[in-house]
């Protein structure tokens, strides 16, 4: 048996132990306590080979952990039953709690801070440290098994909002780091750190890089930064870190997402950025205020997040849902423009579903982007497949890295893959910056894509259906919320906008239909057109004879930039509004909307509403706007997959392939 494999059935038998405890039944109960007696026992063998290596040296090295304090003096003493208890409850943590005196004990003083006993007999308590006493750290060949195995266990955590939040699958983060290639002297930064997978997997690659005292010290103290808001979820990474030589790791507990975004002094950007931020997940409108572009959706902040954080030069690698690539919302739109417009997004590893365990139906995408100050210039797509004959991954079945070589290869150098292709930053705002591409159909070189990477693209698409289908069912089912208080004149909120073209606008030109939306003038334009009025993306545009039957439009994407009618208006919501873009719009198309549109219109024969009638155009403010957004956005997401569907692009290509040469 190698000690790998001892050392997992050894912690298997002692969580099987503190099962039967009463007070630690549950997963997390046990986890935490068996955490810090497993941390304890192999901090000694690590003081232990320091001082060995010291006295080489002929240096001395000053333990933190010392006299009956040391895990060989009372874990394996006859202590047992309530004495136990007391002793460690009593004498061990609270000593631990004080240390001092070095960076390496205050260090510990502040990780055993929160720590306590929960178990109730002190006889399993004993059965428990026996078993933990009997892993010989000294035999282990690799110096990350435990690492390693700590990892496998929490995958098999049965709480998966828990495990969720901080277990990234090793295959995945190694991958990420290998795309990266980080350097010693650049600072590394996981804002939602769990056990600290990536900045251990990092380690991993600068340790041999350090060949000096100074390197040394750099990597233990001012390298790796983590925040991460669980409390079990910290001690987790800490303890990770602390494991692995980093003395001082930089790791603080707080809720990453209450940072102002808009005032992160540069100080504290890093170089590079590696997580797996918790999606799926909502925040406050009060947290949402530290962000541009405000949502509930907590994948879209810790983006924004990430973007804020990353030092000029530097690398982010985050694991994204799909809605993040295509989501027509205000919010997702803003900040993927933004993403691509001041960020080069190198690429984006599209991964099938199973891949991570707690989240089976779950597809994410691993994403790579550097900050450059300009605009991207092309980016490069990978989509990975189960091997020939697997539905797909699942805990029995999990990703390995192999399965991701040629992405990383793809991604990183370039090297050409069947399953990769490129987009133009051209081809991706032209399609309003969504970034959901698909196969290639065929190569420069004339080879066809795989029929099943189309078919995957398809899934994909399903699969955006049915979530959005869900969220929306699911906001209906709470129509309480759907009320809408006092209501408030829009001059408060309402900016004009529409510059005058002065000159003949090079660009094409937009009209707005009575259904709403926007498309290519087809009639005949005005001899002068240097009065036309300039729209862009977030402006709304109607026509003031038309808006009461619903010809008012809200521009989402840049192919639908234009110049329109100069009799139209032309106006844009403030920040401050008390509403979003989709639901003033959902409003003034409604019949409520309407009727109150026809309340301040002007005109005996041709009624109208100028943008002065608009300004008194009185609107309910919605009481519960997280509601009201998740129920638009899921709206917003419906339309726009349909529309696609309608056209049948991807229908058609998957017809061309399996149809090609019958």
């Amino acid at each position: 048996m190698t000690p790998e494999a001892k050392l997992r059935g050894l912690i298997r038998a002692a969580s099987d132990q503190m099962r039967a405890d009463d007070n630690t039944k549950g997963y997390l109960s046990y986890l935490e306590q068996l955490t810090w007696l497993l941390f304890l026992k192999q901090y000694e063998a690590l003081e232990e080979d320091r001082a060995a290596i010291a006295a080489i040296d002929g240096t001395d090295y000053l333990q933190v952990v010392t006299g009956r304090y040391r895990w060989s003096e009372w874990a394996r003493s006859e202590l047992t039953g309530d004495a136990l208890i007391e002793f460690v409850t009593q004498d061990l943590l609270p000593t631990l709690r004080k240390l001092e005196g070095s960076r390496r004990a205050e260090r510990l003083a502040t990780l055993f801070q929160s720590v306590t006993v929960v178990m109730k007999s002190g006889h399993t308590l004993r059965e428990v440290i026996n078993l933990v006493d009997q892993i010989d750290f000294h035999a282990l060949s690799d110096a990350h098994t435990m690492s390693v195995v700590y990892e496998s266990l929490l995958a098999q955590a049965t709480d998966a909002g828990w495990s969720g939040e901080f277990y990234t699958p090793r295959p995945i983060v190694d991958a990420m780091v290998d795309v990266v290639q980080p350097k010693l002297g650049q600072t590394v930064y996981d804002p939602c750190a769990g056990s600290c997978g990536f900045l251990v997997s990092v380690n991993e690659r600068l340790y041999p890089q350090a060949l000096t005292t100074a390197d040394s010290e750099l990597l233990k103290s001012r390298t790796y930064f983590a925040q991460e808001s669980g409390a079990l979820a910290h001690f987790v990474g800490t303890v990770n870190l602390l494991l692995h030589g980093i003395d001082d790791p930089q790791a603080i507990r707080r809720n990453t997402l209450e940072e102002d975004v808009r005032s992160i002094d540069p100080g504290d950007q890093r170089d590079l950025i590696f997580t797996n931020p918790p999606f799926g997940g909502e925040e406050n409108p009060q947290v949402q205020r530290n962000f541009p572009a405000r949502s509930d959706s907590t994948e879209l902040l810790f983006l924004q997040h990430c973007m804020a954080k990353l030092a000029p030069g530097g690398t982010c690698a985050i694991v994204v849902p799909d809605g993040v690539l295509f989501r027509t919302d205000q919010a997702f739109l803003s900040v993927r423009r933004r993403l691509l417009n001041e960020f080069s997004v190198e690429g984006i590893i599209r991964l099938p579903s199973g891949v991570f365990t707690n989240a089976p139906g779950a597809r994410t995408n691993l994403m790579f982007f550097r900050r450059t100050g300009a605009p991207t210039k092309s980016i490069r797509f990978y989509l990975v497949r189960p091997p020939h004959g697997r539905p797909g991954f699942s805990k029995s079945l999990p990703l390995t890295r192999d399965l991701l070589t040629p992405a990383v290869e793809w991604i990183r150098d370039g090297v050409e893959t069947a399953h990769g292709w490129e987009s133009t930053y051209e081809e991706i705002a032209a399609a309003g910056y969504d970034l959901n591409t698909r196969p290639r159909l065929q190569t420069e070189a004339g080879v066809q894509a795989d029929p099943l990477d189309v078919v995957e693209h398809l899934r994909r698409q399903v699969g955006v259906v049915q979530e959005t289908a869900a969220r929306w069912s699911e906001s209906l089912d709470r129509l309480d919320n759907f009320e809408a208080g006092n209501r408030v004149q829009l001059k408060n909120f309402i900016i004009e906008r529409g510059d005058r073209a002065a000159g003949d606008p090079a660009e094409r030109l937009v009209g707005v239909s009575n259904s709403g939306g926007l498309a290519e003038f087809r009639g005949a334009a005005a001899s002068d057109r240097s009065r036309y009025r300039r729209i862009e993306v977030g402006d709304f545009v109607y026509n003031p004879m038309r808006i009461n039957v619903g010809s008012l439009a809200y521009c989402r994407s840049a192919t639908e930039e234009g110049w329109v009618s100069p009799e139209y208006v032309v106006f844009s919501i403030a920040e401050d509004a008390p509403f979003s873009a989709d639901y003033l719009l959902f409003f003034l198309t409604s019949q409520a909307g309407r009727d109150e549109i026809n309340r301040h219109v002007r005109g005996g024969v041709r009624a109208r509403l100028y943008y002065a009638g608009l300004e008194n155009v009185e609107v309910p403010v919605p009481t519960d706007s997280t509601q009201w957004d998740a129920f638009l956005e899921s709206m917003a997401v419906l339309r726009e997959v349909t529309r696609k569907a309608a056209g049948a692009s991807s229908a058609s290509d998957l017809a061309s392939l399996l149809f090609a040469g019958a």
